[in-house]
């Protein structure tokens, strides 16, 4: 493991330099004595290089080798098929990874000999653009980290960690990691489905495409707002939480044919009380983001 002697600050190594490991980057610059990055895809590393979010590059087996801090920002399934190699090859140095869906993540390397060293965390952040350029570190900000399997991360793991999301102002939330995939599939997975819905609907070849387009406002344009999110970056999380995630669109057609049902049958009471029950919800939901 290499060491920054003049100030003793961990060389941190960020597999994965889009959005959220350039992010993470940009967040950790100055608490870092030297940020590595690794990636298969050079356009992202040269653009990285040039933005000052790395201060060099290497591949991914040197960079692990020459780091005190691992973090892994791929995608799912990609964490999952590297994951094990990178623990093998880490030394003592602690692995985080910043992926969407834990229990694969977990499976993966749940009887490694080196799992103490790793802890499996979800910061709850994001934008509907990916790479590099859209890099942000503000997007931490007052967010929630999950954090899974804490009792099977050593108490160094744990206290690097803590640091990391304390030095980019998140707020940590302990959890089971297949309790965690059950509710990201409802609050994160399943509105990424529906953005893409509402979004197709207007691509048919209809009469009134045209004209939709030309009167959609605000309300459609942040309804859809997240379906500017490439396929690359959602295909690996929804195929690592398809059974959730299923379960999620299901509930949401049976709340969609219940409030078809009232329209048909002209229920509005119903409707209505449909309707500030769903209120009711939203107000909950800002009272507690405001109290962050």
């Amino acid at each position: 493991m290499e060491e920054n002697n003049k100030n003793k600050k961990p060389v941190v190594a960020v597999l994965g330099t889009g959005l959220i490991g350039c992010s993470m980057a940009d967040g950790l610059r100055g608490w870092a004595g030297e940020i590595i990055g690794a990636d298969n895809n050079t356009a992202h590393l040269d653009e990285a290089l040039g933005r000052g979010l790395i201060d060099r590059s290497m591949a991914a087996g040197e960079a692990v080798k020459a780091a005190g801090l691992v973090i892994i920002a791929m995608p799912v399934d990609a964490t999952v098929r590297v994951l094990p190699g990178v623990l093998d090859n880490a030394g003592d140095a602690v692995v985080i990874d910043a992926g969407s869906v834990k229990g694969a993540v977990c499976r993966s390397v749940e009887r490694h000999p080196n799992r103490d060293r790793f802890v499996a965390a979800h910061p709850m952040a994001g934008l509907a653009v990916s790479g590099p350029g859209a890099s942000d570190a503000m997007i931490f900000r007052n967010r929630k980290v999950v954090i899974c399997e804490r009792e099977r991360s050593s108490e160094k793991a744990l206290e690097t960690c803590m640091e990391v999301f304390g030095r980019l102002k998140m707020e940590p939330v302990f959890m089971d990691p297949l309790f965690h995939d059950q509710c990201v599939a409802r609050v994160s997975h399943l509105p990424q489905v529906v953005a893409y819905c509402l979004s197709a609907i207007t691509a048919e070849d209809s009469s009134l495409r045209d004209s939709m387009l030309k009167i959609a406002s605000s309300g459609f344009e942040s309804a859809t707002r997240l379906s500017s999110s490439p396929a690359g970056m959602w295909l690996p999380i929804f195929r690592q939480n398809a059974e959730n995630l299923n379960g999620s669109i299901d509930e949401l057609i049976r709340y969609l044919s219940t409030v078809q049902q009232m329209i048909g049958a002209g229920e509005w009471d119903a409707l209505g009380a449909f309707v500030e029950e769903a209120n009711d919800a939203r107000k909950r939901y800002m009272s507690a983001y405001k109290n962050r």
